[in-house]
């Protein structure tokens, strides 16, 4: 019996889609790559699996949303949020250059970028 590769699921994973320039060329590269991944979901295969990683920008969202009837978003989960903040106050409080900084600076910072993070 011969074995057949192509039995099993395959995954494509396009990771930070937003990071594809947007330009003003027609088409843009992103929307290449949009359009990429809607000619695939329309091939219905059965043992594709797609996931994009992006932020929650209009295009894209608008572009991607209506192909799949499970979206994850994870950019306003508070668990996020929080490892965020736990990454800046780590770095911002183990960094010899800002240990130094007086208390009320360092609390400025964490909170500016986490407030700016996005989600990112």
């Amino acid at each position: 019996m011969v074995s057949n590769a192509v039995d099993g699921p395959t995954y494509i994973i396009i990771d930070a889609l937003d990071e594809s320039p947007n330009t003003s060329g027609i088409p843009s590269p992103r929307e290449l790559v949009v359009s990429l991944v809607k000619e695939l979901v329309e091939l219905h295969l059965p043992n594709l699996r797609i996931c994009a990683t992006s932020r929650p920008e209009v295009d894209i969202r608008s572009d991607l949303e209506s192909l799949t009837q499970n979206p994850v978003s994870l950019h306003n989960e508070s668990g996020q949020k929080e490892d965020i903040v736990e990454y800046i106050r780590y770095v911002v409080n183990s960094d010899r250059r800002m240990r130094r900084w007086r208390e009320e600076d360092k609390n400025l910072v964490i909170k500016t970028l986490s407030e700016k993070a996005d989600g990112m």
